[in-house]
């Protein structure tokens, strides 16, 4: 049994739909306009991936251009969705859990704008471009996370998407979360990763009371 006082989001996948968004980045690197009912059927894959099945080489250069509109394009970011029930969830855990943010975008101001917009809890926010492989730099995002929210390691949460979260998570000896729904990951690479992993945000709050010993 142990006792929270912390939970740190990652923000894309996690909580938020960038689907919208991968898939412009796609279409503006590559100059082509994916079908929707195509895209319907891929949208949660990795850009190799999707960029195999729709009938390209997906070497080096084709993925770093891709990212680089998915990560760098800000005015694609207006494209984003909360994902169900996300909005409501961070608010309830917000009453009981000090919240913080630490994400792949970046700049933190397009952080703060997604989470302003659709009104999840503010709390502090550290962003850093994170392209494909690049997850450990989480490391030290997490480290000077723990500073700002004043708690430590073992009073902490963190919730991902990526097994590169979960590593992250356990270098600086944390608890970590993974949520499949928007994962580009198979799930049991993820289960082979995180701690625990849960289908869905709305999920979440079940298992901190199953892990604080509580009942909900």
């Amino acid at each position: 049994m142990r006792k929270f006082k912390t939970i740190i989001f990652d923000i894309n996948s996690t909580i938020c739909d960038n689907t919208k968004r991968k898939r412009k980045a796609i279409e503006l690197a590559m100059n082509i306009t994916i079908p929707d009912e195509f895209y319907s059927r891929i949208k949660k894959r990795d850009f190799p991936y999707i960029i195999k099945m729709l009938g390209f080489e997906p070497n080096s250069e084709i993925i770093k251009n891709v990212e680089k509109h998915f990560l760098e394009g800000e005015a694609l970011y207006i494209l984003d969705r909360p994902v169900k029930n996300a909005v409501e969830i961070l608010n309830a855990l917000a009453s009981t859990y000090k919240i913080g943010y630490v994400t792949g975008r970046p700049k933190e101001q397009l952080a703060l704008d997604f989470l302003k917009r659709y009104k999840f809890p503010l709390g502090p926010v550290i962003a850093k471009r994170i392209s494909s492989g690049e997850g450990m730099k989480k490391v030290e995002m997490f480290k000077e996370m723990f500073k700002r929210l004043d708690t430590t390691p073992s009073e902490t949460v963190s919730v991902g998407d990526m097994p590169e979260d979960a590593l992250a998570s356990k270098a600086v000896s944390m608890l970590s979360v993974g949520i499949a729904e928007f994962s580009t990951v198979d799930v049991n690479i993820m289960r082979n990763n995180f701690d625990y992993v849960i289908e869905k945000v709305s999920d979440l709050p079940k298992l901190l009371a199953n892990l604080e010993g509580y009942d909900l």
